[in-house]
């Protein structure tokens, strides 16, 4: 670390505070779906879409964004990000009707775009390359904090303010975390050179960044753990166990968090553990894959209204899973050269978010198609699963494929040297 032992973890720990409002406002919709969909007057698709269009400008957005960290310095685009979620949250508070919401949660998704990648960026300045697959991890863990805070307490905020308190408090906090992140974070040490010095033209990066094997894997990796968390935690899980499994809001609010839960424990222990022993990675990642996609097999062919403990161990292992895809951004490090860090790990990160745009959007189309037709809710809810479900079988499939790049070094990679030891870290 450079700095001192306390300077690195307090710039993080910025970084860290502007990801955890990302991934509240991320998963808000997680329990106001049904809400939503009472004020705003929509069917399961409009619902889907709301989700997709933040997701699909989030997954846009990322290479663009690595590129940014790579040239431009983490700082300026966290703090463009956070006044973009500020923005979209009031207007979503505010919305009486569909299209103005839409707007509202698209800035959304454009400013938690920015938040990841770049606060990745902020740990390749100021930690050593072992170090990096921990700090990661860690900042996984605070993420989902954001999306506990977005489970059951904002559930309770939503029953004593309504929608628009709600989601106004939601947006002054975000504001006190930009003006805090503005005044306070410093993205290099002294004498280090924030951003890339090496000239390299960003569509050359991005393709040689492509073309490296285990740069794929970690997308790939990303795309199966991650996507099926987030494709459950974003819009989807709600509705389901509301109306698949017979639970409460309340209740179907709890168990969101059991998946959140399992995230936020698995991620920094999978960080720990691939930082002190780097060959677990691959085999970490790839059992995870295995189990996630057993976990979702298990929602669509498990009719309802399934036991509680059944629901909570499928689901606390979808989130584990999610949590151990974090390791697919120290896999695309160790695969690249320093100067397209940010790149690389845009590209992984467009997996995860890629899947969930997809799964998203198919299931709310699938499931209005299957209640159109006459089937029960019940069953048309879990049938309608097997789209992510399909989409995990796929990425599986994927994984297995080039598993043997898995992180494999490349000439000039940042391997697991550390990456403060030239200017471009």
């Amino acid at each position: 670390m450079r700095g001192g032992t306390w300077l690195p973890w307090v710039m993080w720990g910025l970084g860290a505070l502007c990801y955890l409002s990302a991934l509240f406002h991320r998963m808000s919709l997680s329990v106001a779906g049904l809400t939503a969909q009472d004020r705003f007057g929509i069917d399961a698709t409009g619902l889907a879409a709301f989700s997709v269009v933040q997701l699909a400008l989030y997954a846009a957005l990322q290479v663009p964004v690595g590129i940014g960290a790579d040239r431009f310095g983490p700082r300026r685009l966290l703090l463009t990000g956070m006044i973009s979620m500020t923005a979209g949250t009031i207007l979503f508070a505010l919305a009486g009707g569909f299209p103005a919401a839409m707007a509202g949660r698209a800035l959304i998704g454009a400013g938690d775009a920015c938040m990841f990648v770049s606060t990745l960026r902020i740990v390749h300045n100021w930690f050593a390359g072992h170090r990096y697959a921990f700090v990661a991890a860690l900042t996984g863990m605070i993420g989902g904090l954001g999306q506990l805070i977005a489970t059951a307490p904002l559930s309770a905020l939503l029953e004593a303010r309504g929608w628009t308190g709600s989601f106004l408090i939601a947006a002054a906090v975000t504001v006190f975390v930009l003006v805090v992140t503005a005044i306070a974070l410093k993205e290099a040490p002294s004498g280090v050179e924030s951003r890339v010095t090496a000239v390299e033209r960003p569509v050359t990066g991005l393709r040689q960044a492509w073309r490296t094997p285990g740069t794929r894997h970690a997308m790939w990796t990303h795309f199966t753990l991650m996507g099926t968390f987030v494709s459950f935690t974003a819009v989807l899980g709600q509705p389901y166990l509301v109306t698949a499994h017979a639970r409460t809001p309340a209740a179907a609010g709890s168990l969101l968090a059991v998946v959140v839960l399992g995230f936020v424990l698995v991620s920094t222990a999978g960080g720990r553990l691939a930082s002190r022993r780097p060959s677990v990675r691959a085999p970490l990642v790839l059992g995870a894959a295995v189990v996630t996609t057993a976990c979702g097999a298990l929602l669509v062919a498990v009719p309802g209204p399934a036991p509680t403990w059944l629901l909570a161990a499928a689901l606390f292992l979808i989130g584990a899973c999610g949590g151990v895809s974090m390791l697919a951004f120290d896999l695309a490090r160790s695969s690249n050269a320093v100067h397209r860090a940010g790149i690389a790990t845009g590209v992984a990160n467009m997996g995860g978010f890629g899947f969930a745009v997809v799964a998203q959007l198919g299931t709310g189309v699938l499931l209005d198609t299957l209640s159109g037709s006459g089937m029960a809710p019940p069953s048309a809810h879990r049938a309608a699963f097997a789209v992510p479900l399909a989409l995990a079988a796929g990425g599986l499939l994927a994984m297995i494929r080039s598993h043997r790049y898995a992180g494999s070094p490349v000439p000039g990679g940042t391997g697991e040297q550390p990456v403060l030891q030239n200017s471009a870290g």
